[in-house]
C-alpha cells in the first residue's frame, strides 16, 4: 500500500468557472511529484438557504471531519470562494478550526494573516482598463459595482479603482459606488440602483464578470447597448464573458496558474521550508463593450502604424509570460511580421497579388505555430475586425475593397480552424446522467431487499464514466443534521470499492475504516491518484460518502453524480430497513 503524500484541496463547488482550472493547475504541476490529490468541495459556510432548490447543500460541510493531520500532509484551501456568502467573523473561525487540526495550510486566492498564499494581482488589469478609458476614450464619469464580501481580492479591486480615479483628480460621490452581491441573479437590483443615481454615468468598473453580465441585462431592460452607451468592464476573463454580445472587457486572471502555484508552494512545505506568498499576473482585455468595435468613430487608426505594432501584441496576446522565451519569440516574430505586410499593402499605391499570397502564407505559418495558445479567439476576431475597418478606411476603389475583404474571410478561416476544439455539451451531458439514473435506480431496485451487493451498482455506473477507482463508504447508522449543527464521523464501513478498474470483493470483517483511512487503506490502488470525496445525503440524513477519480465528467455534472448516488443509498436504506 503506498505511502506517499497526500494533498487536501478544499474548495466550495466543483462545478464553477474558478474551480475547474485551479484543480487542472494543480494536477499540471503535480505530474512530476509522487502525490496523491483530495479535492473536497464542501460549498458555502454558513450561507442562506432561503430561496435555494437545495437547502440541504449544508451537507457538504461535514466532509470537513474527514480532514486530519494524519491523513492529509497539506491543505489547499480556497477560502474566499468557501466563505463569499458569509461573513469575515465566520470565515476566520472557519480557518482557526482548520489551524487547530496542525495540517499545514496554503491558501489559493485568499488571504489571511499567518497563511502562505497564492493570490492574483488585482491592481494591475484595474489600472489598465481605467487608463484606457479616460486616456484613450477620455471617459470622465466613472461608477463601480464593489462586492459588499469581505474578500480580499475583491476589497483590492475596490481600493484600486479609488486609486485610480484619485490619480485622474476624478470626483468619486458616494452614490458612485454600489456595493452588491457576486453572482449575476442577486446583483440586478443594485445595478438598477446605480443607474438611477447615476444617470450620466459613462463607464461601469465590475468587481466580477457576473456583475458585468446583471448590468448587461438591466441595461437591455431599459434600451442600453453596453460599449455604445455605457461601457462596461468586469474581472476573471470567464466563458460567459466572452460570449455575450458585445463581448465583455474584462481582466484575464490566470486560475490555472493559481493552481500551479500552489502545488510549488506545497512541494516546498513537504521538504520542510518555510514558504511566503506569491501573486500571479492579471492582464486588461480589451472587447466590445469598450465601444472599441462598435461605433466606426472609435476605430483607432494606430492599429496601422508601425509604432504601435509591439503594444497591440501584448494586448491581444495577454497569455504572453515573457516573449524572450526561445519558443515563444518566433510568434512575437511573425506577428510584427504579419502587421508590416498589412501596413506596407495598405500605403501602397497599386494592388500587388504576390504581396497578398505571402501575406496568406504567413497567416499559416503564424496560426501553426500555436498563436491562439497565448489568447481568446474572440479577442483574436475583435483585433482582426479593427484591423479590417481601419484598411477599408484607406481604401476608396471597390475592387480594393473587394480584395481587403478576400483577405479578411481567409484570415478568419485560419482562425476558426485553429480554435475548433471539442467541448462538452452541458444539456447532453446533463441528459445522460438522467438516463443512467434510470438506470442505476432499476438496477439497485432489482436487487431484491437492498442487500450490500446494491452499492456495486454506484460502481458500475462510474465504471461507465471512465471512473477506474472509486470507494463508497457508509455510516453504519444514517444520520440525521440540521444546519449548524456539529457532525462528527460516525462508525462506517467501506461497502464498495474498485481499484484499477476492478470491483473488488470486501470481506465483513475488513469493511471497517476509521477517518484516518478514508484516502489511503489496504482496498486503495497503489498509484498515484486525484479523487474527489462527494457526501451521499437525502435532505437532513446523511448516509455516508463516495470518494473517486477526478475527471472531466466531475467539472460537468459534479452534484448531479452525487445526487444520484444518494438516492441509491438512501434506497438501499429504505429497503435494508
Amino acid at each position: 500500500m503506498s505511502k506517499r503524500k497526500t494533498i487536501g484541496v478544499l474548495i466550495g463547488g466543483i462545478m464553477d468557472e474558478f474551480t475547474e482550472p485551479v484543480i487542472k493547475g494543480i494536477i499540471s504541476e503535480s505530474l512530476r511529484d509522487d502525490l496523491n490529490i483530495i479535492v473536497i468541495p464542501i460549498k458555502y459556510i454558513n450561507r442562506d438557504m432561503e430561496g435555494l432548490s437545495d437547502i440541504y447543500e449544508y451537507q457538504y460541510q461535514t466532509s470537513l471531519a474527514s480532514i486530519n493531520a494524519e491523513n492529509i500532509d497539506v491543505l489547499i484551501v480556497a477560502a474566499d470562494c468557501i466563505g463569499c456568502l458569509t461573513s469575515e467573523e465566520n470565515v476566520k473561525a472557519f480557518m482557526a478550526d482548520l489551524k487547530s487540526r496542525n495540517i499545514p495550510i496554503i491558501l489559493a486566492a485568499s488571504k489571511i494573516d499567518n497563511c502562505p498564499n497564492v493570490v492574483f494581482d488585482n491592481k494591475t488589469g484595474i489600472i489598465d482598463g481605467i487608463t484606457y478609458l479616460v486616456e484613450e476614450l477620455g471617459i470622465k464619469n466613472i461608477c463601480m459595482l464593489k462586492s459588499i464580501d469581505h474578500n480580499a481580492d475583491v476589497s483590492e479591486r475596490y481600493s484600486t479603482f479609488l486609486e485610480m480615479m484619485e490619480y485622474y483628480k476624478l470626483e468619486v460621490k458616494p452614490e458612485n459606488v454600489i456595493s452588491t452581491k457576486l453572482s449575476t441573479d442577486c446583483c440586478k437590483d443594485d445595478c438598477r440602483k446605480l443607474l438611477d443615481q447615476n444617470p450620466d454615468v459613462e463607464a461601469v468598473v465590475c468587481v466580477n464578470d457576473a456583475v458585468a453580465i446583471g448590468l448587461y441585462d438591466v441595461m437591455k431592460e431599459r434600451g442600453l447597448v453596453p460599449g455604445k452607451d455605457i461601457k462596461i468592464m468586469g474581472f476573471d476573463n470567464s466563458i460567459n464573458g466572452s460570449m455575450i454580445t458585445p463581448s465583455l472587457t474584462t481582466v484575464d486572471a490566470d486560475a490555472l496558474e493559481i493552481g500551479r502555484q500552489v502545488i510549488r508552494l506545497s512541494r516546498l512545505v513537504l521538504d520542510g521550508w518555510d514558504v511566503g506568498n506569491k501573486t500571479v499576473p492579471t492582464r486588461f482585455i480589451l472587447r466590445d463593450s469598450f465601444g472599441s468595435f462598435l461605433d466606426r468613430e472609435n476605430v483607432d487608426q494606430r492599429i496601422l502604424d508601425k509604432a504601435y505594432i509591439d503594444r497591440y501584441f501584448h494586448r491581444i496576446f495577454f497569455k504572453f509570460e515573457n516573449i524572450s522565451k526561445k519558443d515563444d519569440f518566433p510568434i512575437f516574430i511573425m506577428f510584427k511580421t504579419i502587421m508590416n505586410i498589412i501596413i506596407d499593402y495598405v500605403n501602397d499605391k497599386e494592388y500587388n497579388a504576390d504581396r497578398v499570397t505571402f501575406l496568406k502564407s504567413k497567416v499559416d505559418e503564424f496560426f501553426m505555430l500555436g498563436s491562439l495558445n497565448y489568447t481568446d479567439a474572440d479577442v483574436l476576431i475583435s483585433y482582426v475586425n479593427r484591423v479590417r475597418v481601419a484598411v477599408l478606411e484607406r481604401f476608396d476603389k471597390p475592387e480594393r475593397r473587394i480584395q481587403a475583404y478576400e483577405t479578411y474571410a481567409k484570415i478568419l478561416e485560419k482562425i476558426a480552424e485553429a480554435s475548433n476544439e471539442a467541448s462538452y455539451d452541458y444539456k447532453s451531458v446533463m441528459n445522460e446522467s438522467l438516463l443512467s439514473f434510470e438506470n442505476l435506480v432499476d438496477d439497485t431496485l432489482a436487487d431484491e431487499g437492498g442487500s450490500e451487493n446494491s452499492y456495486n451498482n454506484i460502481l458500475h455506473n462510474l465504471k461507465t464514466r471512465g471512473i477506474k477507482n472509486a470507494y463508497v463508504y457508509i455510516y453504519d447508522n444514517p444520520v440525521k443534521r440540521k444546519q449548524y449543527d456539529p457532525f462528527t464521523i460516525p462508525d462506517t464501513s467501506l461497502m464498495a470499492a474498485m481499484s484499477d478498474g476492478e470491483i473488488l470483493d470486501i470481506p465483513q470483517e475488513s469493511r471497517h475504516i476509521t477517518v484516518e483511512e478514508l484516502f489511503e487503506n489496504e482496498f486503495m490502488t497503489d498509484k498515484k491518484h486525484t479523487m474527489v470525496l462527494m457526501p451521499l445525503y437525502f435532505r437532513d440524513t446523511l448516509y455516508g460518502s463516495v470518494l473517486y477519480d477526478l475527471t472531466d465528467i466531475s467539472f460537468k455534472s459534479g452534484d448531479l453524480l452525487a445526487n444520484e448516488y444518494s438516492t441509491v443509498a438512501r434506497v438501499i436504506d429504505m429497503l435494508n430497513k
